[in-house]
């Protein structure tokens, strides 16, 4: 008899490059078809849930940028193109800090003059310290 051994179900993308520098990170990412994301959303249509994107743009912030205060509501939020299994996606992070601000945008670089762009948006977070 063979137990049943759980599954690792990935929760990010694959981090392939990462670029920080003052306030900025660039990163190159691989959706791929393994992610909890995908599960139920949808069957026929695998496509990447946008609360999904948020997540990942607050957890590159707090691990690329040290942002650990809480975000307290996102804005200009706009989901452009589904991402589906196995997309490449670059990843903008662009801090303000005299806005508490997170300004983030997925997307593909497809040649030199343009990109498709999956979604972006701006995280606003507390200027209050978080609370243990």
């Amino acid at each position: 008899m063979v137990a049943n051994t759980p599954v690792e179900v990935a929760r990010r993308p694959v981090l392939i490059d990462v670029k920080v520098a003052q306030g900025h990170v660039d990163a190159r990412l691989l959706v791929t078809p393994d992610l909890a994301g995908f599960a139920g959303h949808f069957p026929d249509f695998p496509i990447l849930p946008g609360v999904v994107q948020i997540g990942w743009a607050v957890h590159y912030a707090q691990e690329f940028l040290l942002l650990d205060e809480p975000v307290i509501r996102v804005e200009r939020l706009k989901f452009t193109c589904p991402i589906s299994p196995n997309t490449p996606l670059q990843l903008s992070l662009i801090y303000d800090a005299g806005k508490a601000s997170i300004d983030f945008r997925f997307y593909r670089q497809l040649d030199d003059a343009n990109e498709l762009l999956f979604s972006q948006g701006r995280l606003i977070y507390s200027m209050e310290p978080a609370r243990e």
